[in-house]
């Protein structure tokens, strides 16, 4: 069973990975992208559920545990936190553009 310690490594370990692919790269990132993070969101709950249904594990997060009430509450203010995550990762591509346009006038651009 995973302890708290290890989930929170795990997710400032996806950060720093995150960060490290924005940085390392000069992909586009247009609004409609966003359409990725509600897609993936939506297959993991599903596939959680599924397997919650079929194999009695224990829950990574407790408030996620369809088995209590305000279950569907957290499942949407989880949702809802993405749409503000989204909005800082493209605030940090737009500004890491910005930089290097201004640090390196002359290069070219794809």
């Amino acid at each position: 069973m995973m302890t708290p310690n290890i989930d929170a490594t795990f997710h400032s370990l996806n950060a720093v990975l995150l960060l490290g692919d924005v940085v390392l790269n000069c992909l586009r990132f247009p609004f409609f992208r966003i359409t990725y993070f509600i897609q993936w969101t939506g297959i993991y709950v599903i596939f959680q559920w599924i397997v919650h249904a079929c194999v009695s594990m224990w829950w990574p997060y407790p408030f996620l545990d369809l088995s209590t009430p305000y279950a569907p509450i957290w499942y949407l203010a989880v949702g809802l936190l993405h749409l503000p995550c989204y909005g800082v990762f493209a605030l940090i591509i737009r500004l890491k553009n910005y930089w290097l346009s201004i640090a390196f006038p002359d290069a070219i651009q794809i």
